[in-house]
């Protein structure tokens, strides 16, 4: 049984689908977009962020740390927001990130990647990329190697998170810890089935928004199948261990799932876990959401034994 919090945050959901959707030029229809989203999380005047910030630059890309009282700073995180690779700021994830930091006593540094459709795949690669090898070597106190590195995500930075990891192995780069994706869009073409079993009970995401976002994102069709576009392609040998959370009610469901069994099929340790109920990225309804709070619990317990 879900929380009663959790049927404010699916209103809140549906009224932010009405309000993308309240400007119709499409002129500046991505600019209300980019600005709409910074809005997905607030649900309840609880949901602020619980740490402190600090700008950086990142190997050429604008990031901030965030850190809370039991951050460490040897141990950190690249945290990449969601948004279809489209929408989506830093801003907009400051409480997230900084949640996330005060379970699992790291350093998450968010990421300002390029954003299509002005800049298409694999710029948000490329920057995901560049931006790790630089937290290996830099952190919050300065210039010094991590102990340990994670890299997280939702949404698309969930699919971009598995993706940066395949393309870092490929590489043969140092690879993070562990992988976090949190309701990873997995595969660009919205063609599973729980794209119709889930219709009626996702209030945000549509098969026909999953087909805009991957217009924007993709030069070419043949990059639907590039496993760094979607990883649900990949190669999992030798992948870090990795910790799948999605929501119950999500029509990317199918997408976690299909990840999980390719991974564990080539012998990475992953685990998968639906939350019944849940909608598209709950954790970022911390902590107004009890169920958000014991899923960033669950994402702590992971990662301190990896």
């Amino acid at each position: 049984m879900s929380s009663e919090e959790s049927k404010i945050v699916f209103k809140h959901q549906e009224n932010l689908v009405k309000t993308f959707f309240s400007i119709t030029d499409e002129s500046i229809g991505m600019k209300h977009f980019r600005y709409t989203n910074d809005d997905y999380f607030s649900a309840d005047e609880s949901i602020k962020s619980c740490g402190e910030t600090s700008p950086i630059v990142a190997d050429g890309i604008y990031a901030q740390w965030v850190t809370t009282e039991n951050s460490d700073p040897n141990k950190r995180i690249l945290y990449l927001h969601g948004g279809g690779y489209a929408i989506g700021t830093i801003r907009g994830y400051l409480s997230l990130s900084s949640h996330i930091a005060k379970a699992t006593g790291c350093s998450v540094l968010v990421i300002d990647y390029s954003l299509a459709p002005e800049n298409k795949f694999p710029a948000a690669i490329n920057d995901a990329k560049k931006a790790f090898k630089w937290m290996l070597e830099n952190g919050p106190s300065g210039n010094t190697s991590c102990e340990k590195s994670f890299i997280s995500g939702d949404s698309a930075g969930g699919g971009l998170a598995i993706g940066v990891t395949l393309a870092l192995k490929d590489d043969n780069s140092d690879l993070p810890n562990a992988v976090i994706p949190l309701s990873p869009w997995a595969e660009l073409d919205p063609v599973s089935e729980s794209y119709k079993t889930n219709v009626e009970l996702d209030p945000y995401i549509s098969k026909d928004a999953i087909a805009a976002f991957k217009d924007l994102y993709i030069n070419d069709e043949l990059d639907i199948k590039n496993p760094y576009a979607s990883p649900v392609y990949g190669n999992f040998d030798g992948f870090p261990p990795m910790l799948i959370h999605v929501g119950g009610r999500e029509v990317l469901i199918d997408d976690s799932k299909k990840i999980a069994k390719k991974a564990k099929e080539a012998g990475c340790n992953v685990s998968i876990e639906v939350w019944d109920d849940m909608v598209h990225v709950f954790h970022g309804y911390a902590p107004f959401l009890p169920e958000a709070n014991e899923a960033l619990r669950a994402i702590g317990e992971f990662i301190a034994d990896k």
